[in-house]
């Protein structure tokens, strides 16, 4: 009899922690009528395309003395094909919150992302190439330390990227090896707000093993401020970032107007524009023009189309339509 009250008594103590923490599973499916007209050799395409779908759980638990656990995983999720396992993980994270705010560590969405970025890139499709792909702005950051709070009308992230083994540096991420951002969302008004990011990347000297030849890393500085006016059935975004390596420069504008169509549905167009300078030379500039429309079904389904143009300023190549016939399910 006293062996299996040891043992039950093992056994909830192993599962107490499970029993008070509170864990919420969520997700998004996300796919979409892909069409798509490229310059570029691959022609004419329509596909059904997976956009961004995820899957995760967030965990929190109370832990006394005004302090909370927190933690969180998110994976990116195939939902076009067949796929054995989750593609990627997106988010990976644990921390404490408090009356301090709020400190986490691990694999999380950067400081410059969750202030500028939101507004710069607002959806997968729409402004992603220039914010991201061209003028390399990141989404998430892996190898981080990261500190949240929030002042009154003042928001902030300030995040240290510990990464001496340059791990990281995927499609989202864009940043490698040790670093640090800082994000601050300033809201003016109920109507009115202004957001500032900041971000520095080391890289350092690679040599390499065959030749001895050694490349030597320059730092990599990133700057980014938006402004957004929201007036209900209306609102106006701008927002600009700086990408600076050694002799190297990218600069970045885009502008977006927006509005309510009744109460479930809205629509979003834009304009954004990079130009690069390497040594001081212009290279290939891209403009792009988007165009969005989406409808709330209730439920968490909603329905859109988003259309993206985008048009480089020397020749044709790599000049492309994208449009997406999308249905998106939150959970």
């Amino acid at each position: 009899m006293n062996k299996k009250l040891i043992a039950v008594a093992v056994a909830s103590t192993l599962v107490a922690p499970a029993v008070y923490a509170d864990i919420t599973p969520y997700g998004r499916i996300n796919n979409a009528i892909d069409f798509k007209d490229s310059d570029n050799t691959t022609g004419s395409t329509v596909d059904v395309s997976s956009v961004a779908s995820r899957f995760g759980f967030k965990g929190s638990a109370d832990i006394g003395n005004g302090l909370t656990a927190i933690g969180r995983y998110e994976f990116a999720t195939v939902t076009d094909k067949e796929q054995p396992n989750p593609a990627d993980l997106r988010l990976g994270y644990v921390g404490v919150s408090g009356g301090f705010g709020s400190v986490t560590i691990g694999n999380q969405w950067s400081a410059y992302f969750n202030h500028f970025g939101t507004l710069a890139s607002p959806t997968y499709s729409l402004g992603y190439l220039l914010y991201s792909s061209f003028a390399g702005g990141p989404f998430r950051t892996s190898n981080t330390i990261k500190y949240s709070n929030s002042f009154g009308p003042v928001s902030m992230d300030f995040d240290v990227r510990l990464n001496d083994s340059e791990e990281g540096n995927d499609v989202a991420e864009k940043l490698n090896g040790n670093g640090y951002g800082l994000g601050l969302t300033f809201a003016a008004t109920e109507a009115i707000s202004l957001a500032l990011s900041l971000d520095s990347e080391e890289n350092p000297d690679v040599t390499d093993e065959e030749t001895g030849a050694v490349t030597f890393g320059e730092d990599t500085d990133r700057v980014g401020i938006a402004g957004k006016m929201d007036f209900g059935i209306v609102n106006a975004t701008l927002a600009w970032q700086t990408w600076e390596q050694g002799t190297d420069e990218i600069d970045h504008l885009q502008l977006y107007v927006g509005g309510a169509v009744g109460e479930k549905s809205s629509w979003l167009v834009g304009f954004g524009t990079a130009e690069k300078n390497s040594g001081g030379s212009a290279a290939t500039e891209p403009d792009s023009a988007f165009l969005g429309f989406y409808h709330n079904m209730g439920g968490g389904l909603r329905l859109y189309v988003e259309a993206t143009s985008v048009d480089f300023d020397e020749g044709d190549s790599g000049d492309f339509t994208q449009t997406l016939l999308g249905m998106r399910f939150d959970f």
